[in-house]
């Protein structure tokens, strides 16, 4: 009933492959480090498309702020991170089929695609984040459950 690290540094270990005995013996792993990656792997493009462009930077700063709000939600195991980043996926889904429409109407093709390429990103992870969401929870519970009880 206690955590498992598999990677050399335990920091790494602890970000995003910490594992916990479930009750039945088998190790668990956190079912949000999937998303994790996939923010940190936006992270890039999160600021090409929203802080270049003058006119999205209010959504650019708001997202990479809640992007970081639930790096540390997830870093201190909050039942909440699971919230922050299915809403900031959500809001990310929305914002690009409304500038992909904006793109189209202005002619833009090049900035078009990038958002086509958001949404390939995004829609499956708002679809897998919902299907995790009671598994995250049990995640959480056992996880709490194992540190209390050492």
């Amino acid at each position: 009933m206690r955590p498992v690290c598999s990677p050399r540094h335990l920091a790494v270990g602890y970000f995003v492959l910490v594992r916990f005995q479930s009750m039945g013996g088998t190790l668990e792993r956190n079912p949000l480090g999937v998303v994790v990656a996939a923010f940190v792997i936006t992270l890039p493009f999160d600021y090409d498309s929203y802080l270049i462009h003058r006119d999205l930077s209010e959504f650019g700063i708001l997202i990479i702020v809640t992007k970081a709000v639930f790096f540390v939600l997830y870093l201190l195991g909050s039942r909440f991170a699971w919230h922050v980043g299915f809403g900031l996926t959500a809001v990310i889904t929305v914002l690009a089929l409304l500038l992909i429409r904006r793109g189209f109407k202005a002619g833009e093709l090049d900035c078009s695609l990038r958002h086509f390429l958001e949404l390939t990103v995004v829609v499956p992870l708002v679809l897998y984040q919902w299907r995790i969401r009671e598994r995250y929870f049990r995640y959480i519970r056992n996880r709490r459950a194992n540190l209390s009880a050492h």
